[in-house]
């Protein structure tokens, strides 16, 4: 009986030997996550950063980011979201240009109703000028953006951000800024960011392959009155982490996150395993014998 209870005893303690150096390298893995990716460039080796140099699409660790450019610009109320169109402008980064603009880049056609100026310098940038323009940044899988880079930026560069936390894939037609966030759209806040390029971070725990990023919008984000003036700037990269650098068991991830064990914990697992299977076939030897 005392031989029985001492082989117990030692496949025990492998086993837990075992469980504890999974968990030491479940620890070592996520306490590496949670840190800003720098302003749309990182040496953070968890994260990536996509940067859109006269392009609108960056491929960076297997996942393809592709922007698109959305204002509220369809129908004569003015509340609709539209389709329009991204302006590259060398290394300074993305613009946008809505389609109240009909002769780009001079666009002071004199219609009643357009904007005028909308090709025209500071509004070839992402603006709340008259009309308010985002861009959607579409990824082929699951990232957790914290930053981006603004290569230009004239007066203010406030700004909103949202990610799409619903079902499906969106679709932004014909939808408003305010029926966004009973549509799927989650706020993700509203950021005061002054007049200076460089890093813009937006620190949060969302990961989502849709992401809305806009000049500071009224309509979406409640009452801002308090921020006067119009903001302007150009958007040149963005820096986030992927699932599957994420820390196990990330909400929204279904693998990297949790969903799929690591390499090495699967080898440790193994040894464990492993380990009980030879303790109890010793046991049997010694039995038979």
């Amino acid at each position: 009986m005392t031989g029985k209870l001492w082989h117990i005893t030692r496949a025990v303690g492998v086993l837990a030997i075992g469980l504890g150096m999974m968990d030491a390298a479940h620890a070592t893995y996520s306490s590496n996550q949670g840190t800003n990716c720098g302003g749309g460039g990182t040496t953070n080796s968890n994260c990536d950063t996509w940067t859109f140099n006269n392009t609108t699409t960056n491929k960076q660790g297997g996942i393809t980011a592709t922007a698109t450019g959305w204002a509220n610009t369809y129908g004569s109320a003015n509340v609709q979201l539209e389709s329009a169109y991204i302006t590259l402008n060398g290394n300074s980064g993305l613009g946008v240009r809505n389609n109240d603009c009909t002769g780009f880049p001079n666009c002071n056609s004199g219609t009643s109703g357009k904007d005028t100026n909308e090709g025209n310098s500071p509004e070839h940038a992402i603006d709340n000028n008259g009309r308010t323009d985002s861009i959607l940044f579409s990824f082929t899988d699951k990232v957790n953006l914290t930053s981006f880079a603004a290569g230009w930026v004239q007066t203010d560069s406030d700004f909103t951000v949202m990610a799409y936390t619903g079902s499906g894939t969106p679709d932004l037609a014909l939808q408003s800024y305010s029926g966004l966030l009973s549509n799927g759209w989650s706020l993700i806040g509203n950021f005061l960011a002054g007049s200076s390029t460089g890093a813009h971070d937006f620190a949060n725990n969302t990961y989502s392959s849709y992401w809305l990023i806009g000049a500071l919008n009224t309509v979406v984000a409640g009452n801002l009155s308090t921020q006067a003036g119009n903001d302007y700037f150009k958007l040149i990269s963005l820096a986030g982490c992927t699932c599957a650098n994420a820390p196990p068991g990330t909400p929204g991830c279904s693998s990297g996150g949790g969903g799929v064990p690591e390499p090495g914990t699967l080898l440790l697992m193994g040894a464990g395993l492993l380990g009980l299977t030879r303790f109890n076939a010793r046991r049997v030897m010694r039995i038979a014998i």
